[in-house]
């Protein structure tokens, strides 16, 4: 089972409750199947809601997989040391077609274009019934302190 999690890639929001509502949410993917092959797939960097994703998948004793385009390699927070990493492509976004397929879940907490372009191609892409997509797609927004910006859906 392979669990996707996208979110504000920066650091100025409620880090806290980000972190509560994405360990209930994975406990919880968790008590419905064998946890040993249960994967925790984000944005590689070491920084935002990926890093705490990766946080949280070890401590959980989770495989945690860095799915993200080269320039993830040179970004000022690093690189999340995951057990697994798959490149694809040159800029932040090429590797959104390999995550979409890669994943079974996704939760998305907060997030800016980025996120909510994934959470319509997950929807777009898995082709799932409501009740499924219900079960399978979990999104939460988070305060967010950083500079404003308008995010359309």
């Amino acid at each position: 089972m392979k669990i996707g999690v996208v979110g504000f890639s920066k650091r100025q929001f409620d880090q806290k409750t980000a972190r509560a509502l994405l360990k209930n949410e994975i406990s919880g993917i968790m008590s419905k199947t064998d946890s040993s092959n249960i994967e925790v797939v984000s944005g590689l960097t070491n920084t935002g809601v990926p890093k705490i994703a990766y946080e949280i998948a070890v401590e959980l004793g989770l495989t945690t997989v860095g799915i993200s385009a080269k320039r993830a390699l040179s970004v000022r927070s690093g690189i999340f040391p995951c057990d697994k990493q798959i490149i694809v492509g040159t800029n932040f976004g090429d590797e959104s077609d390999t995550f979409i397929e890669y994943i079974d879940y996704l939760i998305r907490i907060g997030g800016g274009p980025q996120s909510r372009k994934e959470v319509t191609m997950f929807k777009d892409n898995k082709q799932l019934s409501y009740s499924e997509l219900s079960n399978r797609l979990i999104e939460h927004e988070v305060e967010w302190y950083g500079p404003q910006k308008r995010y359309t859906t």
